[in-house]
């Protein structure tokens, strides 16, 4: 949400998401990346050619 430091105090504001979307919290890429894998493994399951 937004900080002190924002222009509109008055409005919760989402701030911009940073680096590594560090702004949204310290766990925030660790939960994209496993999210991404997750995801990559559920779409190669189907992709693995019948043998």
């Amino acid at each position: 949400m937004g900080t002190p430091q924002t222009s509109a105090p008055h409005v919760a504001l989402l701030e911009p998401p940073g680096f590594l979307m560090l702004n949204y919290g310290p766990g925030t890429p660790a939960v994209t990346l496993t999210a991404h894998l997750a995801y990559g493994a559920i779409v190669g399951g189907f992709l693995t050619p019948p043998g």
